[in-house]
């Protein structure tokens, strides 16, 4: 097991206005971690300040090997799919075979010569997860992936992950859902307020222990 992501007394403040206090996370291989509190939480925030995207204090390690899906995933909305994963395989000089495995993996084939911007949000998210997985990261971190997926997206991204960190890779998937947490995740950082709460396994009570450990946080 190797660890891949180890965040401490992670602190952003924007404005003067502190975000993120002392924020924690980590993850290793083999690690499906789920990033999970309610909608501004800091959990988007806390995965920029994990790649360096936003001025923080605290201490970082990461490996080089990342794989992200961040807000909109980068996407221009005047290329097809196909044109944004190829620009991305060529900075991991990579090529059309990769990309097409790539598409292929997220089901995305079918769509990826259309533009990104007659796109559903969920084509959207498939299309720019087939990105973040050029090259086979060592860690992928995703921001709300399953936006705009239906139930059976779901259920394809949730079997897919813990595939893909069951050979060997680290997962942080931010949610807010308790659901997608329980589902997809072996490992759960909770976060409230810019604050990590909890961090451990992910328990078959998770619902329960979410709520008791945010009342607690108040």
């Amino acid at each position: 097991m190797t660890t891949v992501l180890k965040a401490q007394d992670v602190t952003v403040s924007f404005a003067g206005r502190t975000v993120l206090r002392n924020a924690q996370i980590q993850a290793d291989s083999g690690d499906v971690v789920a990033l999970l509190g309610p909608n501004g939480a800091g959990k988007t925030t806390l995965l920029k300040a994990v790649l360096g995207l936003v001025k923080r204090s605290g201490s970082v390690g990461l490996t080089r090997d990342v794989g992200i899906l961040l807000d909109e995933g980068g996407l221009l909305p005047g290329l097809t799919g196909r044109q944004h994963v190829h620009s991305v395989a060529l900075s991991h000089n990579l090529g059309a075979k990769q990309v097409t495995e790539m598409l292929q993996l997220t089901q995305m084939e079918y769509a990826a010569d259309q533009k990104i911007k007659h796109y559903s949000l969920g084509m959207k998210r498939r299309i720019a997860l087939a990105a973040a997985l050029i090259g086979e990261p060592d860690l992928l971190l995703l921001d709300e992936p399953a936006n705009g997926l239906d139930p059976e997206g779901i259920r394809w991204l949730t079997t897919f992950l813990k595939n893909y960190a069951q050979r060997g890779h680290a997962v942080v998937v931010s949610t807010h859902h308790l659901a997608e947490a329980a589902a997809m995740s072996n490992k759960v950082t909770m976060i409230r307020t810019g604050q990590t709460i909890f961090q451990g396994p992910t328990t078959d009570d998770l619902e329960d222990h979410y709520f008791d450990t945010m009342g607690e946080a108040q």
